[in-house]
């Protein structure tokens, strides 16, 4: 009788275990889509919109509207010649089956742009503003705009809207850059800093404009008639984004340097849609470009780099660098934050503070913090909060010192990587899960499950009074706070890369800083629910 009790017992706790088992499996929701027609029923064509390196050039077509150069490295960049402005690219965020573009091409008779990539075969329809892969399709009707034959009728013969790759460079008279770039008479660029790039194929449109592919640099565009080119240099540096900040309506944007190519801190100017790099061999003062934080304040705009913090006068056009023989507790510095007319310094051995009047570097001297890493810092209205390996601290604004906080809650504050605060709400997340403190009422909130089904390390928090969005190595995790539920997306919904780093809340956008690149999302589409 007693064995037969504790077998039924034992199955008990299994069934028990299993149904467990089972909720926490759906307790964060994903989606998934068999076709890019199905994934579209969901979100607009602009609900994700992706940018990354841009180095490599295929071919160029001409449309109604818009340029369309293709590229090995980033989709589709798009420049509307009549309003003379880069749009967003189109990348596998839009619906492009793959970011490597071998061959772009536009049918005037159709509308239809084509994609021809290493594994498939896409058509943009215009009418559906829906990109319909050959794979996905039960038929294929549809017939490749394949160019005509290259006109012998003279070496210089050019027809308009046609792009004429490298062998038939020669075609073109002498052409001269602009703006420190020179052009060689084997079609080199070389660059203010003499680095030599390769032009891979030109295009001249309906005004006699000629636009040149600059395998390296980005695009050229200049005139038969004046003979002189400006470049524009496009798309991220070679980076493993990991930070970004607004300043105004432009973007800077910091990462990892990928050890090849051009690298750099990125400044991405809204008014005129340039891309600007600050390359560390290049500009004295900035000893590194591996960046792992941005802060703008005023005039000024701070990173934190595995050599110290940079600082950048925009006004003076001037670099000054911070270090630990300025002060620094550490030059490996992982974020900054600004709190009580100081810069602080958060680095992996404890942390420091500028002084933002006089510039004096300050040490915070607790014996707590001796070889304590700072992995990220927030701001709230009278405090500043601190995610540490050790757990939690937190700095009132009129104390000398820091305190202890800790979380009283089942999910462990051990190894904290991010912190958010939100009015009255202070959110973190450690290894084993998130969690959120109350300041008006002292409690505590945890989500143990997330850290069974969605493995960190959580990279970044962003909070506002419906979501709460997390950065993690598998995706975007989102939490609906009125419907009190977990959503995690993915590239099948849009990402340009599963692994997140940095976020950053726009109002009804969130920009994701991926491995790959920076992602913006529509979030708060009014014709969606997640």
């Amino acid at each position: 009788m007693k064995r037969a009790f504790f077998a039924w017992r034992l199955l008990v706790i299994g069934w028990l275990l299993f149904a467990v088992s089972l909720t926490w499996a759906q307790y964060v929701r994903r989606e998934s889509f068999a076709t890019e027609r199905q994934r579209r029923l969901r979100y607009q064509l602009d609900d994700w919109v992706s940018y990354t390196t841009t180095r490599q050039f295929s071919s160029m077509a001409v449309g109604t509207n818009y340029l369309y150069v293709g590229t090995l490295d980033g989709g589709i960049l798009r420049y509307h010649l009549y309003e003379n402005y880069w749009d967003y690219p189109f990348t596998t965020s839009n619906g492009l089956p793959s970011n490597t573009v071998l061959q772009v091409a536009y049918d005037p008779e159709t509308s239809y742009l084509w994609a021809v990539t290493p594994g498939d075969t896409a058509i943009f329809l215009p009418a559906d503003q829906l990109w319909i892969r050959r794979s996905q399709e039960g038929s294929w009707n549809f017939r490749f705009p394949y160019p005509r034959p290259v006109p012998s009728e003279g070496p210089s013969a050019i027809q308009r809207n046609r792009f004429y790759p490298r062998q038939f460079l020669d075609r073109l008279p002498a052409l001269f850059g602009n703006g420190g770039y020179t052009i060689t008479g084997d079609w080199q660029v070389i660059d203010p800093f003499l680095r030599e790039f390769t032009i891979q194929g030109f295009l001249k449109d309906r005004w006699d404009r000629i636009w040149l592919a600059v395998n390296g640099l980005g695009v050229g565009i200049g005139d038969l008639f004046s003979q002189r080119v400006d470049f524009w240099p496009m798309g991220l540096s070679d980076i493993y984004p990991q930070a970004l900040a607004y300043d105004g309506d432009d973007l800077w944007i910091g990462g990892i340097p990928r050890g090849t190519g051009r690298s750099g801190i990125v400044h991405w100017r809204n008014a005129d849609g340039g891309w600007e790099y600050f390359e560390a061999r290049y500009v004295p003062n900035l000893r590194s470009d591996y960046v792992t934080a941005v802060l703008v304040e005023g005039k000024r705009v701070w990173f934190a780099t595995n050599l110290g913090v940079a600082m950048y006068d925009k006004q003076k056009d001037r670099w000054r660098q911070f270090t630990m023989g300025s002060g620094l507790i550490s030059d490996t510095v992982l974020d900054l934050a600004l709190f009580g007319g100081y810069l602080y310094v958060a680095t992996d051995q404890g942390i420091s503070r500028i002084r933002l009047d006089s510039l004096k570097v300050q040490r915070v001297k607790d014996d707590r913090f001796t070889l304590l890493a700072f992995r990220r810092l927030a701001v709230s209205e009278s405090e500043l909060w601190a995610a540490t390996d050790r757990g939690i601290f937190v700095l009132p604004r009129h104390s000398k010192g820091w305190l202890f906080l800790p979380s009283s809650a089942p999910v462990s504050d051990f190894r904290a990587t991010a912190v958010a605060t939100f009015r009255h709400e202070v959110w973190f997340a450690a290894q084993d899960g998130i969690l959120m403190l109350n300041r008006a009422t002292g409690q505590w909130e945890t989500y143990p499950q997330i850290a069974l089904e969605v493995p960190g390390p959580y990279t970044d928090i962003q909070v506002n009074e419906s979501t709460v969005w997390v950065a993690t190595p598998v995706g975007l995790l989102k939490f609906d706070r009125r419907r009190k539920f977990w959503r995690l997306f993915t590239r099948a919904d849009g990402l340009l890369d599963n692994h997140c780093n940095r976020l950053l809340l726009d109002g009804d956008y969130l920009w994701i800083a991926t491995d790959t690149g920076i992602t913006q999302f529509y979030w708060n589409s009014p014709d969606r629910i997640d």
